[in-house]
């Protein structure tokens, strides 16, 4: 690719959202991910309106129908006996649906696009391991799983390689992320067990489950979320699904049930990290890399998907009106443009997290405002998040 490019780190959600966004704007881009093939891991994601826009913008409307389940809303139960709390429908008016997914299926929708695009490079097997600012761009030192090196060059480099982020350590912020205290069990259940088209999610003591059909409707995604001494870093391990059992021993008849048929258990210790500074000179960061959202708001994806956006509107400005020598402003008020938003979506996953594992007698006061805050409510409450819209 021997025009000018940006280097993009990561090929998961945000790093191929990143380099769509760009090339649909007639920028190139070199995607680089250090695994060895392209693809990921987890059950099921939620795209919300707030980003759902970002890839109807994209052309992707047509190939996310395919594999996403148009919400019908959110239904809160409680543990034990599976009452309704909070019952809260999604319009059928409304634009763009809110949609459930397997986070392959969006992956996979992903790379389709960005492999059918002429200016984005795709280059597997490698991760970034050092890099400089040199005259009008960077230079990123890559090393490949045989310990082979090679330098490639960019007018700026956007890091988006997760929670431990490589590039976030180059900017200088080497803060650790921190264990919460809980870990994620995700698997897949057979179709229908779960009733309607719908998020529904299960509130316990130090506990709490969520469930939605993916995959065009034919499988259930199931997360169970519980209390854990220890973590491990990295990617998911396998999970014993007598653990899980027990820990739905006590909740509801049909979450018991669907716990059973569910398969594959997958484990994630879940961390926690402050925001970063999302750019410095020629490097940016985006979603988990920039900052990190606990799981307790669905957010972490859709975050990615706003950030890519942002920054690709504002690169493409910054480079029309100055050329190269626009490109650290651009990433400076891409910085700047994102970082109340991004800290606001981290509190309130973190209240959420709270929230969500209240015990006894907090937890009665907590599904009584549920059951008080209503439909309408809820929408009121987070209008802030949902509604928003790029440019």
């Amino acid at each position: 690719m021997s025009a000018p490019h940006f280097l993009i780190a990561g090929a998961g959600i945000g790093g191929l959202t990143m380099a769509l966004s760009l090339a649909r704007r007639g920028i190139a881009a070199t995607v680089v991910e250090k695994r060895t093939g392209f693809g990921e891991l987890g059950a099921g994601l939620q795209i919300s309106p707030n980003s759902g826009h970002v890839l109807d913008g994209l052309d992707l409307t047509l190939p996310l129908k395919r594999v996403a389940v148009r919400s019908q809303g959110l239904v809160v139960r409680r543990w034990r006996d599976g009452r309704a709390l909070l019952e809260a429908p999604t319009p059928e008016t409304a634009q763009p649906p809110y949609r459930l997914l397997k986070r392959s299926d969006l992956h996979t929708v992903l790379l389709d696009a960005a492999r059918a695009m002429p200016n984005i490079r795709l280059v597997v097997g490698r991760g970034i391991e050092d890099v400089v600012e040199v005259d009008g761009g960077v230079a990123a030192t890559l090393t490949g799983q045989s310990g082979q090196t090679e330098t490639l060059h960019g007018i700026g480099l956007i890091g988006a390689d997760g929670l431990w982020s490589r590039v976030r350590d180059q900017t200088g912020d080497a803060s650790p992320p921190v264990f919460t205290g809980f870990e994620a069990w995700r698997a897949l259940a057979p179709a229908g067990m779960a009733g309607q088209a719908q998020v529904e999610l299960h509130l316990g003591a130090g506990r709490h489950a969520v469930h939605y059909p993916v995959a065009g409707g034919r499988e259930t995604n199931l997360v169970v979320v519980r209390r854990a001494t220890e973590a491990r870093e990295g990617w998911s391990r396998e999970g014993d699904a007598r653990q899980v059992a027990a820990q739905v021993a006590e909740a509801s008849r049909p979450l018991r049930d669907l716990v059973a048929a569910a398969s594959g258990w997958q484990v994630w210790s879940l961390f926690d990290r402050k925001p970063a500074v999302m750019a410095k000179g020629r490097v940016a960061l985006l979603g988990d890399a920039a900052h990190p959202v606990l799981p307790f708001l669905a957010q972490g994806a859709s975050l990615a998907i706003e950030d890519a956006a942002v920054l690709a509107r504002l690169l493409a400005r910054a480079l029309e009106a100055k050329g190269e020598a626009g490109v650290p402003t651009a990433m400076a008020a891409y910085a700047s443009a994102r970082a109340q938003r991004v800290a606001r979506v981290q509190e309130a996953s973190r209240s959420n997290g709270r929230n969500f594992h209240l015990g006894w007698p907090l937890g009665i006061a907590r599904d009584i405002a549920l059951a008080r805050l209503g439909a309408e409510g809820m929408r009121r409450r987070y209008a802030w998040l949902y509604d928003w819209r790029d440019g």
